[in-house]
């Protein structure tokens, strides 16, 4: 079956963020995470016979999404998920805030690794929980702890870097979380978008029962199906205190679940592998077009991506004194850096269709040879 990744969709005027904010303007949106590329068939069609039906009451979490999930964390993880450890959320971003204010004492702060999606990196500021920030490259985080340190938020794999962590970093990290009593919140929204061939994602709470007991994960079907703004997103939460305290909190603050977001999510989880693979080699393909594109300028620094499909690059060594409005003024929207926590980068959103990153690309050139 071949998928269609080369279609371009016209977004403007739909109420989507990435697109709304530069409508007005001959901008090509690169930046925020989600992709302009269509949803998998069988999501489309769910979908569509929902809005047929006309009704679009309050949802419920059947036990067919739950078989779907606990499937899929079976096969494309090799983790035996049971199905009462799960809490379905309506996001991931609500999963973590929602994570420090249950699970830990109001005096207990957080480690994060730098750089990293700006909820996470701003999570300690917004719950004012005392933060330590703790470089990706740093392999030993033992020095880093503080007295009031309660738990590692862990983004794996790793926004904006696309790094996936290996079984000995995932047991290092348990072992620290073990021997100081940390609790381990795990963002692992990205984890079927692993690109680099032979690696495959391994969970945090899959690398031992004890690292199971102190952790939460959260993972969503958005990213990797493009289904974002269905708000649908589950905990994965084996030890009964925590899920139990979890829940509490959950009352009266997280919505029921979205109706449409239940449907999606199901149809996804159980009809979108093939749709899935194709979508990575398309991202495979676009990565090379980057890479190609780079050796023009070879003054960007930039390490392939083992997952995700975003391009972390380092910009520094540009002639430019504002290389993020550089961009945008020759029609490029990129992340900025700074927000993920290092201004020498801009984050690009290769979630596309080729021609829409080639004309990105083209446009990008034309600043920095305007400049040098």
């Amino acid at each position: 079956m071949s998928f269609d990744f080369s279609s371009s969709i016209n977004r403007k005027g739909s109420a989507s963020l990435k697109w709304q904010r530069y409508e007005q303007q001959d901008v090509i949106p690169m930046w925020v995470a989600d992709m302009d590329l269509a949803s998998p068939p069988a999501v489309q069609q769910v979908l569509a016979a929902a809005a047929n039906r006309g009704i679009f009451g309050y949802g419920e979490v059947p036990e067919t999404l739950v078989q779907a999930f606990v499937d899929w964390c079976q096969s494309e993880y090799d983790w035996p998920v049971e199905s009462d450890w799960l809490v379905w959320i309506p996001g991931v971003v609500p999963g973590f805030n929602l994570a420090v204010e249950a699970l830990l004492e109001v005096d207990e702060g957080l480690l994060v690794q730098s750089p990293v999606y700006p909820p996470i990196r701003v999570l300690g500021k917004v719950r004012q929980r005392p933060t330590v920030d703790v470089p990706v490259s740093e392999t030993d985080l033992s020095g880093w702890l503080q007295p009031e340190t309660g738990a590692l938020v862990l983004c794996h794999p790793q926004n904006p870097t696309g790094k996936v962590y290996q079984r000995a970093e995932l047991e290092q990290l348990a072992e620290l979380a073990e021997k100081e009593d940390l609790l381990v919140i795990s963002d692992e929204i990205w984890a079927d978008l692993i690109l680099q061939p032979g690696l495959r994602h391994l969970p945090f709470a899959a690398v031992s029962e004890a690292a199971a007991r102190r952790s939460i994960t959260l993972m969503a079907p958005s990213k990797t199906f493009n289904i974002a703004g269905l708000s649908c997103a589950v905990a994965v939460i084996p030890d009964a205190t925590l899920r139990n305290h979890f829940r509490l909190a959950m009352r009266g603050l997280m919505p029921d679940m979205n109706y449409l977001g239940v449907l999606a999510a199901q149809a996804a989880w159980q009809q979108g592998r093939p749709w899935l693979k194709e979508l990575k080699a398309h991202l495979n393909a676009n990565l090379d077009l980057l890479e190609r594109w780079l050796q023009d300028f070879p003054q960007i620094g930039y390490v392939r991506p083992q997952a995700t499909f975003v391009a972390w690059l380092n910009v520094s060594a540009l002639k430019l004194p504002n290389p993020l409005q550089a961009f945008l003024d020759g029609g490029v929207a990129l992340s900025p850096g700074e927000a993920f926590g290092d201004a020498d980068y801009l984050r690009l959103n290769f979630g596309c269709p080729a021609a829409q990153l080639e004309q990105s690309l083209e446009r990008m050139a034309v600043v920095i040879q305007a400049n040098t």
